[in-house]
């Protein structure tokens, strides 16, 4: 370890390990969890749901994650989230109900909640503005590594050898991070004043930051609608135009494998120049993705598509939490990240809803060409109202040192 430099060297064994573990096991779950609704119901609405009602998980426990985190420090938070997501997937290798599975997927993301916050407030603490780029670069090009090797490997098992068989793998993978986090990872956040009003401080987060929220949050919230959106989408497309699961799987891993190749310049770019210098291109190629997903014909139109989306989403790893971090005020991080992840994570969980309900009234075509408009407006957005954070963040780190 002493031989990386700052701030990998810091955050190899406490943070990078076990996220490596979970990103492969969790990322499977964004393939799986569809196509095993489909196979059960038959209907991509349900579907749809299933990861509306995962989505709706994390929304719900955000801000109480964040107030955790404060009050118990990353930790707890971080180890009890991993362990969580591992009970739900052993949970879900056994039961085949619809309603159980749908009712699974909400402690899902609220577990997904807890663990985000926990390495979040980590990096936050422990590392400059000038290196955030490149910590939480390194956590997302992992997280993508996961959606490189975590749908190529869950496909394939699924395929030859059951949901179930993928389920019970995924949640030995979560609970060895688990593990790992238990054995390693500190707690450097723990909160100093324990008895402090979180609802109060909650309430005047949101009122000390109200143009904050409603420009860079709502540019979150835009990307994250994005981001899943593009999860439910390339699957489904994938089974309309008749592919099976294994061929769906490697577009989706190739589609990460783009994704995944950026995030180390991204990083750094992200550090040295701003944050608006890949988050703009990101906006564009998601619009070109979300234009061209439709047109598809058979696995290589959909391959193409899934290269473009995959290439937008490495242009921006890791923005969304780089830009909450920058603008987290000092004394109430967890709070307010907590309150930034609920924002941005309501694209996650209107996303999926928001999409199957298109997707039933009138079509798959409809969805994507709406979340391509979408992406227009938000890049306007980023474009001509936020300021580049980088800037913010510096600022305050040097007036803290003076």
């Amino acid at each position: 370890m002493a031989l990386l430099p700052s701030p990998y060297n810091r955050l190899l064994i406490p943070i990078y390990l076990p996220s490596l573990l979970m990103a492969v096991a969790h990322q499977a779950m964004f393939l799986l969890l569809p196509l095993y609704a489909l196979e059960l119901s038959g209907s991509a609405a349900f579907a749809a749901l299933v990861m509306g009602l995962r989505g709706f998980g994390v929304l719900f426990f955000d801000v109480p994650a964040g107030v955790l985190v404060s009050r118990l420090g990353n930790r707890l938070v971080l180890i009890s989230g991993l362990t969580i997501i591992s009970i739900v997937m052993l949970l879900l290798a056994v039961v085949s109900a619809e309603w159980l599975i749908a009712l699974l997927v909400i402690p899902l993301g609220a577990a997904h909640a807890a663990w985000f916050l926990g390495w979040l407030s980590h990096i936050t603490v422990s590392c400059s503005p000038n290196e955030r780029g490149r910590a939480t670069s390194v956590i997302a090009g992992i997280q993508r590594f996961g959606a490189f090797a975590g749908p190529l490997a869950g496909g394939f098992i699924a395929q030859e050898f059951g949901y179930s068989t993928a389920f019970f793998i995924g949640g030995g993978i979560a609970a060895l991070a688990a593990l790992l986090s238990f054995l390693y990872t500190n707690n450097i956040n723990s909160s100093k004043t324990p008895n402090t009003n979180h609802y109060k401080t909650i309430v005047n987060i949101f009122q000390s930051n109200k143009k904050i929220f409603s420009t860079a949050g709502s540019v979150a919230l835009i990307f994250q609608f994005m981001r899943s959106v593009r999860q439910l989408l390339l699957p489904l497309f994938g089974v309309m135009v008749g592919l099976d699961a294994a061929k769906i799987g490697l577009i989706y891993a190739l589609s990460a494998a783009v994704d995944m190749s950026l995030f180390y310049p991204v990083g750094i770019a992200m550090d040295r120049w701003g944050r608006k210098w890949t988050g703009l291109p990101s906006i564009l190629f998601f619009i070109i993705g979300f234009i061209v997903l439709p047109l598809s014909q058979g696995f290589y139109s959909l391959l193409v598509a899934g290269i473009l989306l995959g290439l937008a989403n490495g242009l921006s790893v890791g923005l969304v939490q780089i830009i909450g971090m920058d603008l987290s005020p000092p004394g109430v991080r967890g709070e307010f990240l907590g309150v930034w992840r609920l924002i941005s994570d309501s694209g996650w969980a209107i996303g999926p809803l928001l999409a199957g309900l298109m997707v039933d009234l009138a079509s798959l075509s409809l969805a994507s060409f709406s979340t391509a408009g979408l992406g227009l407006a938000g890049g306007l957005v980023f474009l001509l109202m936020v300021p580049e954070t980088l800037s913010i963040a510096r600022k305050r780190s040097k007036n803290k040192s003076e």
